[in-house]
């Protein structure tokens, strides 16, 4: 995939599949800065001068394809992780309570935030936004200048979101489509969307914003890719493991 023309800001979408398969990396982000978005393929895919060099670590919410990895990336370099308190709860509960794994949870300083929020991070301004999903989850805006790129958490279609998204205006948007069509009933039942969805996104914010799909189930990945293409959509573009954008 090519990568999108700008200032040179790069995101490096290291995983991007709705759930773990053979060859197949769930979500993470990384961001320059020192920045990871999310860390279901954390451990399988940066080395130790790469994990040394995250000192933020933002979480959208508490499911494993997206927090996998945190256990393995605490312990070393102190590091900050961000994410709302409900997520921050679940991970410290469950993920470090000494018997699933050792408790590294003082290695890190935890920062609970909120939709609404606003804040720096390296060479960016985050704002947090809205997510719809079958446990509290949240959006992130990065924008540096008038490059901005908008990474929606797990999600199904809502107002709010949409509404949110195109009053910012970013200049790409990072949002998934986890199941093909005929499968939409139970993906808004659990907080995903499928292709058709795309459709309101395009709406609202405009043909010339890049439209980067992920976290595809790995069952439904050849549906979901063909009912994409058939959107016919110039600037939607499926994701791929290791895909880097510039914004």
């Amino acid at each position: 995939m090519p990568r999108v023309p700008g200032s040179g800001l790069c995101v490096d979408a290291l995983g991007v599949a709705g759930a773990p398969a053979p060859g197949r990396r769930t979500t993470t982000v990384r961001l320059d800065g020192g920045i990871l978005l999310d860390t279901g393929a954390a451990a399988h895919v940066l080395d130790s001068a790469a994990r040394k060099a995250c000192s933020h670590v933002l979480l959208s919410h508490s499911h494993l394809d997206h927090t996998l990895g945190l256990p393995f990336l605490l312990g070393g370099p102190r590091r900050t992780v961000w994410g709302p308190p409900e997520t921050l709860a679940a991970v410290r509960e469950s993920l470090f309570d000494g018997r699933i794994w050792p408790d590294a949870s003082p290695y890190a300083d935890w920062r609970e935030i909120l939709a609404g929020d606003t804040f720096a991070l390296g060479p960016w301004s985050v704002e947090v936004g809205p997510a719809h999903h079958s446990v509290p989850c949240v959006s992130f805006l990065f924008r540096a200048g008038r490059r901005s790129i908008l990474i929606a958490g797990d999600t199904s279609p809502g107002e709010e979101l949409l509404s949110w998204a195109g009053d910012r205006e970013p200049t790409a948007v990072v949002v998934e489509a986890s199941f093909p069509n005929a499968e939409i009933a139970i993906a808004h039942e659990w907080g995903h969307q499928v292709p058709a969805d795309l459709v309101a996104w395009r709406a609202v914010v405009g043909a010339r914003c890049a439209l980067h799909v992920t976290h595809m189930k790995p069952d439904h990945e050849a549906a979901v890719r063909a009912e994409c293409e058939a959107l016919d959509d110039p600037n939607l573009h499926v994701l791929q493991d290791g895909d880097a954008l510039l914004v």
